[in-house]
């Protein structure tokens, strides 16, 4: 089985593929993997919260376009679209999850779990996160007004890269965001708040153009092309991940509280987030929480 997936594959990549060849032609009953797809979307939205923006996204384009949508839905065409990923990666892992969705609704026999590999929050490696400092110096090197405001919005709110031109100040301290995940409106907040005080977030932004279908993965290249170009040698949700632990940390702000301004679970900032604390933050809460003098009891 694995090599005749693996010769139909190569043959739908090369657009030899025959439904002859296949040893049946295409009734007008057949229903294709375009066809299941969209039925398949109608399902989910109906008995789900997903909107339909997240569905194109995080199934469609991230996940159903990798199958040649005239094809016939089969065991073989969806373990060749598996195979075709890196073992033990977020991406395997998501396209084995979604793809057995859409086989189960299909009514197509297929196990995909023992290709999902071994990825997960522990696979996930520590970084280096960036400091204060290192933040505040890399901000005054961008000589672009602009995106100097990009910059910050991304690093005081906690935002994902794109998110900072979906934005709205409410006050110093408090923005309105559009959640690149889900679509939706979301209250988030300013940490440092001194840094809310000293620099400028609203004003004119960078004048970039996107496509309408692509607007979100448009805007977060051009923001890592300009990261690059003033040598911030941060990963683009490096600030992110850093204000997360920030506000943890720093700010003993309740996680499901911090989670749901940074627009994610409680389970994520936990299991992930608590990976990327620097040993300096970590002598911080030892100092803050084990060496305070007791209150005196009255």
């Amino acid at each position: 089985m694995e090599t005749e997936a693996h010769a139909l594959w190569q043959s739908v990549l090369e657009r030899r593929f025959s439904w002859d060849e296949q040893g049946g032609k295409r009734a007008g009953v057949t229903k294709t993997v375009g066809d299941w797809v969209e039925n398949f979307k109608n399902h989910h939205l109906k008995t789900t919260n997903c909107t339909p923006r997240t569905f194109e996204k995080h199934w469609e384009q991230a996940v159903f376009d990798r199958l040649p949508k005239g094809s016939r839905l089969s065991e073989g065409l969806l373990l060749s679209a598996v195979w075709v990923t890196p073992e033990n990666t977020r991406e395997r892992k998501q396209v084995c999850q979604k793809l057995s969705k859409l086989a189960e609704f299909a009514g197509v026999a297929v196990d995909l779990k023992p290709y999902q590999g071994n990825y997960g929050t522990r696979s996930v490696q520590p970084r280096t996160l960036p400091t204060d400092e290192q933040i505040e110096a890399w901000r005054e090197s961008i000589s672009n007004k602009p995106w100097r405001r990009i910059y910050s919005r991304i690093v005081l709110f906690g935002l994902r890269p794109s998110e900072s031109f979906f934005f709205e100040l409410l006050d110093p301290y408090t923005a309105q965001v559009e959640d690149a995940k889900s679509g939706e409106m979301r209250i988030t907040k300013a940490f440092h708040p001194r840094w809310a005080e000293n620099w400028e977030i609203a004003g004119t932004l960078p004048k970039i153009s996107w496509r309408n279908d692509r607007r979100r993965e448009d805007v977060t290249q051009r923001i890592s092309t300009r990261f690059r170009a003033y040598k911030i040698p941060c990963q683009r949700y490096d600030f992110r991940h850093a204000w997360c632990v920030r506000v943890s940390v720093e700010y003993r702000i309740p996680v499901e509280v911090a989670a749901k301004w940074a627009g994610h679970s409680p389970d994520v900032h936990q299991s992930i987030y608590a990976r990327w604390i620097r040993g300096d933050q970590q002598e911080q809460i030892y100092r803050n929480m084990a060496l305070k003098p007791p209150s005196d009891v009255q």
